[in-house]
């Protein structure tokens, strides 16, 4: 495989070194999963680097649900639990309850969000400072990551990880015009718009089982 530069678990492959540079310079990337998954992309980005503009951005050209991806201690560490689940939910979304931070309106505008988004990332924020239930969707991340769970959730935080970005980060399905689902060739489109990088979880899943195998 061939490698552009090294991540924070080894060398990288040129699409993944595309994303991870993304990222570092505060802007989203789009991440699918497998067609015998969700087969969705989604607009993911760092919430350390969140400002109310990439908010309003991610509302207005994604369009699904604006999450913040969290890792257990992180939830931990804001009071998020996980919300009680019927087992109706084949992915099994680990969503945890919905927060708002508090002192910043109604927490439904852009800057808002981004307020929440950012606090949340706060190493600082404790339970108290947010609303349950809120206005930002949370999801608590499988410990083993991607190893483990290769869902959008546990994806944006080891993609972060690779590309040596603390913090939580932060996802929202992308939809088409119609209101479906985004598929491939609409997803393209967005990403020759506005200059996204496509990026499969499958290729996550494969750097870090070679940083795995090589460590080994």
């Amino acid at each position: 495989m061939p490698v552009t530069e090294l991540g924070a678990s080894g060398p990288l492959s040129p699409t993944l070194a595309r994303a991870v540079a993304q990222l570092r310079a505060g802007r989203p990337v789009i991440l699918c999963d497998a067609g015998s998954r969700e087969d969705e992309g989604d607009l993911a980005f760092a919430a350390g680097t969140c400002t109310p503009e990439l908010v309003n951005f991610t509302l207005s050209n994604a369009r699904g649900v604006l999450c913040i991806s969290m890792p257990p201690a992180t939830a931990a560490r804001i009071g998020v639990q996980r919300l009680a689940a019927n087992g109706g939910d084949p992915m099994g979304t680990p969503f945890g309850y919905p927060v708002s931070v508090v002192g910043h309106g109604s927490g439904v505008s852009a800057a808002s969000r981004c307020a929440t988004i950012r606090a949340v990332a706060d190493e600082a924020s404790r339970p108290e400072d947010f609303a349950k239930p809120g206005h930002i969707a949370t999801l608590i991340a499988h410990p083993g990551g991607v190893r483990a769970r290769d869902g959008h959730t546990e994806a944006i935080l080891d993609l972060l990880r690779i590309a040596g970005i603390p913090g939580p980060g932060v996802l929202c399905e992308i939809l088409a015009p119609s209101g479906e689902i985004a598929g491939r060739a609409e997803l393209a489109k967005l990403s020759e718009e506005h200059g996204l990088p496509i990026l499969d979880i499958a290729e996550v899943v494969a750097h870090l089982a070679l940083a795995d195998a090589e460590a080994t």
